[in-house]
């Protein structure tokens, strides 16, 4: 997002409201803070986990898109989650998810 071309998705927010989405958006993309660094790394293990729940349905050429999640993780807690939903598999999940 830049200052001088207006978001169609704040277009119609208040002023300060869709300065502090913008601001938001553009913490999330430069991923310089822990925080934004953490909701990257969320959206990335959503991806892989995704991913890995097509490929275990019969999905094929998944793989790069597994590959490109897991590459895109940054944080250590993130990284563990993402090696150990690699070395699972989607069916245990759902057994070890009952409450």
């Amino acid at each position: 997002m830049t200052d001088h071309v207006p978001d169609p998705q704040v277009a119609h927010l208040p002023d300060a409201a869709a300065k502090t989405v913008t601001e938001a958006v553009v913490e999330y993309e430069a991923r310089e803070t822990l925080e934004a660094q953490c909701a990257k790394d969320a959206d990335k293990l959503e991806c892989l986990l995704q991913a890995l729940e097509y490929r275990a349905a019969g999905y094929q050429h998944v793989q790069k898109w597994i590959d490109s999640s897991r590459a895109g993780i940054t944080t250590s807690f993130a990284a563990r989650v993402a090696d150990a939903a690699l070395a699972g598999s989607t069916i245990t999940w759902h057994d070890q998810a009952q409450f």
